[in-house]
């Protein structure tokens, strides 16, 4: 097992301060289980994906003391990343991981400082000297900012036109993409799902007596059952959602839509952009307020109070939604 600790302290430290410092090594294992027990509550899928990006960092970090954990070991971690040819959006969504990860080690690191501390003997006063000047060093410094990029990593938050998942909706319907495909299509184009909520999709949330679909929303957004689109329930009827993708391989499947399509591969596209798009078009055609509810976002918390009275029935919201949605007559 490889280590995260600290420097020595001064040039020639005493026997208390070099067993101080021993004492301090951090085990990466801690990190790593202060890390997950922050994602609890968070899907499996969510806890796979983020554990593996956490002990992707931890080992570039190697045995770099908590001194050297701050802004210069981030961009080269990054550029580690960009040598490795992961896109921009990829890498910013792994470094907001990595935040993730200082605040673990430091809730750990200060866990060990009180710990030591309180296993100070009172009748030695030279080694509560020593240990305190120990215990003095830094933990790990993320000096970034709360949600800045280093080296300021450009993002082309990337949206697909109508022509463009036009373009994807007739490959599925010529029989061009899998069915997996043609089903989490449907639902991204036309709902702007998330990855992670195309990822919580199973079975048992499909009524097609009601011609519902429950949406198990991310990011505080409303859960609820949303209406069916008459033209996609024949394409889900046939799959089953039995697959446990893995992030990754959502959005694997996501490059595999452009190729399979002939859309233009882009640098920062993924799941998101249909949201994107639907966001923008929806809003032109059904107003803010409708789109809003369609899209899920959680009503009853916005800053506006004209949102916050929005009283509709959801159900009837979203026919009203579909029957002005212009992807849905892409799948008639």
């Amino acid at each position: 097992m490889r280590y995260v600790g600290f420097s020595a302290v001064g040039s020639n430290p005493t026997p208390a301060t070099r067993t101080v410092r021993s004492r301090m090594s951090i085990d990466k294992q801690a990190i790593i289980e202060y890390f997950l027990g922050e994602l609890s509550r968070s899907s499996e899928q969510t806890r796979n994906s983020r554990i593996f990006y956490c002990k992707k960092f931890l080992e570039f970090a190697g045995n770099k003391p908590f001194t050297e954990w701050n802004k210069t070991l981030v961009n080269d971690f990054v550029t580690s990343l960009e040598d490795e040819g992961y896109a921009p959006l990829t890498i910013r969504n792994i470094i907001g991981i990595v935040k993730r990860v200082f605040d673990a080690a430091k809730a750990v690191h200060e866990a060990e400082k009180t710990r030591l501390i309180s296993s100070v003997n009172p009748d030695a006063p030279s080694a509560v000297a020593e240990i305190l000047k120990a215990l003095s060093l830094p933990g790990p410094q993320w000096d970034i900012g709360k949600r800045a990029m280093p080296r300021g990593v450009a993002i082309d938050k990337l949206v697909l036109t109508l022509d463009e998942i036009k373009q994807m909706v007739t490959a599925a319907r010529n029989d061009r993409l899998e069915l997996p495909q043609v089903c989490y299509l449907s639902l991204a184009s036309i709902y702007g799902y998330r990855r992670e909520e195309l990822l919580r999709v199973r079975q048992e949330d499909l009524d097609f007596n009601q011609k519902t679909i429950f949406v198990h929303t991310v990011k505080g957004g409303e859960q609820r059952p949303q209406l069916l689109a008459d033209e996609i329930i024949p394409y889900l009827k046939e799959y089953s959602f039995d697959i446990d993708y893995s992030p990754f391989m959502m959005s694997f499947m996501f490059k595999k839509l452009y190729a399979k399509s002939g859309v233009e591969d882009r640098d920062g596209g993924g799941w998101h952009c249909f949201r994107r798009a639907l966001d923008t078009t929806l809003r032109d055609l059904c107003g803010a307020l409708p789109t809003k509810m369609f899209m899920r976002w959680r009503l009853s918390s916005s800053p506006e109070m004209v949102d916050r009275y929005y009283s509709k029935d959801p159900l009837e919201n979203d026919a009203e939604v579909l029957s002005k949605h212009p992807v849905v007559e892409f799948w008639a």
